[in-house]
C-alpha cells in the first residue's frame, strides 16, 4: 500500500460492451443520448485516473478529519503560543477543553475550523495528488513498490508543494484561533466584533509587511512538514502491508484506522518542535504575546534557555490525542473516496464477462508443509524487493502439478548457452533424469524436487542442487538465475484434446491392428471423411 499499487478495477468499459437499457427512440431527440454518454464516460475515466482520484480524495480526508479533531486542535494551538509566566491555559487538557466552552460556548471548540477547513482540503488534496504524480519518477520500474527511503523522499517533496501552496491560509488560521482566547496580555475582547479570514489576510498584507508578511514562519514549517510528510506516508505505506493478511489486497477498514494512527504519531513525535517554532512565528509580530524572535536559532534558544526542552514540546498531549483520530479517519476517508472514484460500475451486466471468473489462483490448493513456506517466504520477498524474479517464482508456486511439469537433465544442458554459463537454473518443478544424456556437466539447479538419480548424476559431476529456501538467501532477488520450466502440453493427453475434423488430436482406440479404426477420417460411416 503501495498508494498506487493497491487501486481497484476500474470500470474502463466502453458501453455499448454493457446491455442497454431497453428504449424506443422516440424522436430526433434521442440521438443526444449517445454523446451524453460518451461525456459522462470521459468525465468518469478522467476522474478514475490515479492522480485526479488522489487530489479530490485528498480533499476529501483532510476536511473529514480536521472537523473531527477541532477542539483538540485549537487546544494545541493554544497550548503552543504561551510563552513562560502565562498561565491562562496551564491546564489538563480536559480542564482546558471545559474552559474553553464556558467561556466562548461551542462555537469556541470550532474556532478556526471553517478557515482549517478552507485551508486543509487544497492543502490535502494537494498533499495526496503531488505524492501520486511524484512517486512515477521514483519507481525503479513502471509499477514497481516504493522501498521505504523512496516514499520518505517522495513524501517530503509532496509535503513542500503542498504547504507552499497553502501557507497564507494557515497563518490566518492561527490567528483567527488565539484572538478569542483569554489571553491577558491581549485584551478582553467581549462585545467587540472580532475580524473573519480574508479580513484577517488584509490586515496582515497591509500592516505587516505586505505579501512576505503572509510566508512569515515558512521556513520552520518547510523544515517540519517535510520530513512529518515524508515519515507519515512511509509509515502508513509499510505498517499497511505489515497489516495486511497474506492473499490479500487490502486490509480491513479497521486495520487501516489503526495504520493511520500509528504513522501519525510516529511522524508528529518526530516532528513536533518546527511545529511550535511554525507557530511562534505566525504570531512573532503580535503585540502582547511576551516574544520577538530574530531567527530559527534565536527561538530556539529563548525557549530552550527560558521554558527548557519541554517548551519545545508544548501542547504535545492535545496533539498526539487529536493525531490518532485525525490520521485514522483521514487514510480511512481518502482510501474510501479513491476506491469509489476508481470503481463506479455502470448500469448494466457485462456480456462479454458476465459469467468468466478469474481462475488465477491466489494461493496453494496444496496442504504440504514445506510449500507453504515456501509461498509464505517468497510472498515476503515478492512485496519487500523490486524484483519481478520473485513475483514469478511465487505465481508459479500457486500452480498445479500439471502446470508445473518436470525438466528432464538433457533439457537443462539443452537451454545452458555460453552467455548462461556459471547461473543458477531454478526449475519451479521437478529434475528429472535422462538416460539418453551420457555426460552430465557440471551444474548449479535449485528446484522444487529432485529424482534420486538426478541428484546423484548432478553431484556427481561436480555441481550442486538447491532448495528453493537455500536460494533465497544466495539470491533474494533472483540475481545470476536463469529460469526454466517443462513443456506443458508435452504429457499423453493432450494429444487426445479436441473433437471434430482437423483438429489434429489423436483419437483412443481399442487395438492399433489392421481392422480397428483404420478408415477414420477416411469414409463418413467411420466418423468423418476429409
Amino acid at each position: 500500500m503501495s498508494l498506487d499499487r493497491q487501486e481497484p478495477p476500474r470500470s474502463g468499459a466502453p458501453i455499448n460492451e454493457l446491455s442497454p437499457v431497453s428504449s424506443t427512440p422516440s424522436g430526433p431527440g434521442e440521438e443526444t443520448l449517445p454523446r451524453n454518454n460518451s461525456s459522462l464516460e470521459a468525465i468518469r475515466n478522467g476522474l478514475a485516473e490515479p492522480v485526479t482520484a488522489a487530489f479530490i480524495g485528498g480533499g476529501v480526508a483532510g476536511a473529514v478529519s480536521r472537523t473531527i479533531v477541532s477542539p483538540l486542535e485549537r487546544l494545541k494551538i493554544l497550548y503552543q503560543v504561551q510563552s513562560a509566566g502565562r498561565e491562562e491555559y496551564k491546564l489538563s487538557v480536559w480542564r482546558a477543553l471545559v474552559k474553553m466552552g464556558r467561556e466562548e460556548g461551542w462555537r469556541g471548540f470550532m474556532r478556526g475550523n471553517g478557515t482549517n477547513c478552507i485551508r486543509i482540503i487544497p492543502y490535502s488534496a494537494v498533499q495526496f495528488g503531488s505524492y501520486n504524480f511524484y512517486k512515477k519518477f521514483f519507481e525503479p520500474s513502471p509499477g514497481a513498490e516504493l522501498t521505504p527511503i523512496r516514499r520518505l523522499v517522495c513524501g517530503g517533496i509532496a509535503g513542500i508543494t503542498s504547504v507552499t501552496f497553502t501557507y497564507p491560509l494557515d497563518i490566518v488560521r492561527t490567528r483567527l484561533s488565539i484572538q478569542s482566547a483569554s489571553f491577558a496580555a491581549l485584551g478582553k475582547r467581549s462585545g467587540e466584533k472580532l475580524p473573519g479570514m480574508f479580513e484577517t489576510m488584509v490586515r496582515m498584507y497591509k500592516m505587516e509587511g505586505g505579501f512576505l508578511a503572509l510566508y512569515r514562519g515558512i521556513i520552520p514549517t518547510v523544515a517540519g512538514v517535510a520530513p512529518y510528510v515524508g515519515l507519515n506516508f512511509m509509515t502508513y505505506e509499510s505498517v499497511r502491508e505489515y497489516l495486511t493478511p497474506e492473499g490479500d489486497k487490502n486490509p480491513s477498514p479497521y486495520r487501516k484506522l489503526l495504520a493511520g494512527a500509528i504513522s501519525g504519531a510516529v511522524a508528529q513525535t518526530c516532528t513536533y518542535p518546527f511545529d511550535v517554532l511554525r507557530r511562534r512565528f505566525q504570531i512573532n509580530t503580535m503585540s502582547g504575546m511576551g516574544y520577538q524572535y530574530s531567527s530559527i536559532w534565536d527561538a530556539v534558544r529563548l525557549i530552550v534557555a527560558e521554558e527548557g526542552l519541554r517548551g519545545l514540546y508544548k501542547g504535545i498531549v492535545p496533539n498526539l490525542l487529536k493525531v490518532a483520530p485525525s490520521m485514522a479517519s483521514s487514510w480511512l476517508s481518502f482510501e474510501l473516496t479513491r476506491d469509489f472514484l476508481t470503481y463506479s460500475p455502470c448500469i448494466g451486466i457485462d456480456l462479454d464477462r458476465h459469467h468468466v471468473r478469474s481462475t488465477h489462483r491466489k494461493a496453494p490448493k496444496s496442504d504440504n508443509v514445506y510449500l507453504q513456506l515456501l509461498v509464505k517466504l517468497y510472498r515476503f520477498l515478492a512485496r519487500r524487493t523490486d524484483a519481478n524474479f520473485n513475483k514469478v517464482v511465487l505465481r508459479r508456486l500457486f500452480m498445479s502439478r500439471i502446470n508445473r511439469p518436470p525438466v528432464s537433465l538433457s533439457r537443462l544442458v539443452s537451454n545452458i548457452t555460453e552467455p548462461h554459463k556459471g547461473k543458477t537454473v531454478v526449475v519451479i518443478g521437478t529434475v528429472t533424469d535422462d538416460n539418453r544424456l551420457l555426460t552430465v556437466p557440471k551444474l548449479s539447479v535449485a528446484a522444487l524436487r529432485f529424482t534420486a538419480t538426478a541428484r546423484a548424476r548432478i553431484e556427481k559431476a561436480g555441481g550442486e542442487t538447491l532448495t528453493l529456501d537455500q536460494l533465497a538467501l544466495r539470491a533474494p532477488t533472483g540475481a545470476n538465475t536463469l529460469l526454466l520450466r517443462g513443456p506443458k502440453n508435452a504429457r499423453e493427453a493432450v494429444k487426445h484434446f479436441g473433437f471434430g475434423p482437423h483438429s489434429g488430436k489423436k483419437p483412443y482406440v481399442e487395438s492399433k491392428g489392421r481392422k480397428f479404426e483404420r478408415a477414420r477420417g477416411r469414409r463418413r460411416s467411420r466418423g468423418f471423411k476429409v
